[in-house]
């Protein structure tokens, strides 16, 4: 990246105040940044250290107080974080730009697929008859891509995912490192004491503008499709079970697990390592924290945590209440024993 001060505020929708023609290269934090680096002040607990950078250009709310910013080159943002995401947005943009759109000769890739212009595909990618790739995607070396694939425009599939036959992804779709889409879902049935597998046959359906983190799997459904809706963010290490189905706009993060057949609605959040049961029903924009266990459906808005679950602010007490529990068993016992100690009387 090589911009001007002048222009970044452009780009970012913010007033410059200071130097225009600062040349900027880069982006740091607070304490690591140089003068041409930009960084950002988004929370206020590092002032301080806002106020001895080195950056170039400092990237701050609109309604701060500058006055100690003296001769500081500053860009007024109503979200200094989000502008921020602009800046990296283009540093990375530039890196897998410089990937030359070119299939590598180890590339084993059926004459029945289809890859779109401007794609790029590494070493060692396997991709298998049926499957299409769209324009300017990239996918990364040793990545497997299974027949019937789809996998739309402008997608980053990083190394070493698996995407197995049947899957649809849509368009600007971002699968981290070591992802599963379209394994088997864990599906069986007890038959003279015995589990037998049930053949899962169905698919997985990825939307537009979902992002999938590293580890994470997304089991095939049994019959149908296991789907996640368009703009849906989910962390690394996550379980989607078969036949999953989750909304739009969704962010779940690490280590959550969501067992077969269960629906999410739409703008959910739900907290790391939490458990959610099978054939229940999310509720649109509800809220688990970190940690729950859900064994029951939850209504819209609803905003719950804790194992068991509860609504969210008696589950707060509870947690609290339990760091008590030495201190309420000794006073237990300090009242039978007074209440022995009057009996004998």
């Amino acid at each position: 990246m090589q911009i001007t001060s002048e222009k970044l505020a452009l780009l970012v929708s913010g007033e410059l105040i200071g130097n225009k023609n600062t040349i900027l290269t880069g982006a740091a934090g607070l304490k690591q940044a140089k003068e041409n680096e930009v960084s950002f002040l988004g929370n206020p607990k590092y002032f301080s250290d806002s106020l001895k950078t080195s950056a170039g250009v400092l990237l701050i709310n609109s309604n701060a107080d500058i006055t100690q910013f003296k001769d500081r080159t500053l860009i007024k943002v109503p979200n200094p974080q989000y502008a921020y995401a602009i800046v990296l947005s283009i540093i990375e943009k530039e890196k897998i730009g410089d990937l030359k759109k070119e299939i590598h000769g180890s590339a084993s890739i059926s004459d029945k697929a289809k890859i779109g212009k401007d794609a790029y595909v590494g070493q060692n990618v396997v991709i298998e008859d049926g499957a299409k790739i769209g324009c300017n995607a990239k996918i990364f070396p040793n990545v497997y891509v299974g027949k019937n694939v789809e996998i739309g425009n402008d997608c980053l599939i990083y190394p070493n995912v698996v995407i197995r036959e049947e899957t649809k992804i849509g368009d600007r779709v971002i699968i981290q490192p070591n992802v599963t889409i379209g394994g088997d879902g864990f599906g069986f049935t007890t038959v003279n004491g015995k589990a037998e597998k049930i053949p899962q046959i169905g698919r997985v359906e990825i939307g537009n503008d979902v992002e999938i983190g590293s580890n994470t799997t997304v089991d095939r459904a049994t019959v149908d499709a296991t789907k996640i809706g368009d703009r849906t963010k989910i962390d690394n290490l996550v379980q989607i079970a078969h036949n999953v189905c989750i909304g739009k706009n969704c962010l779940i993060v690490a280590q959550t697990g969501i067992a077969g057949s269960t629906e999410i609605g739409d703008n959910v959040i739900i907290g790391g390592q939490t458990g959610i049961a099978g054939h229940l029903k999310i509720g649109n924009s509800a809220l688990i924290s970190s940690q729950s266990g859900i064994g029951g459906n939850v209504a819209n808005g609803e905003q719950i945590g804790g194992n068991p679950s509860a609504p969210l602010k008696q589950s707060i007490k509870i947690r609290s209440l339990i760091r008590r529990l030495p201190e309420f068993y000794q006073d237990l016992k300090n009242i039978k024993a007074k209440l022995r100690e009057s009996n004998n009387d």
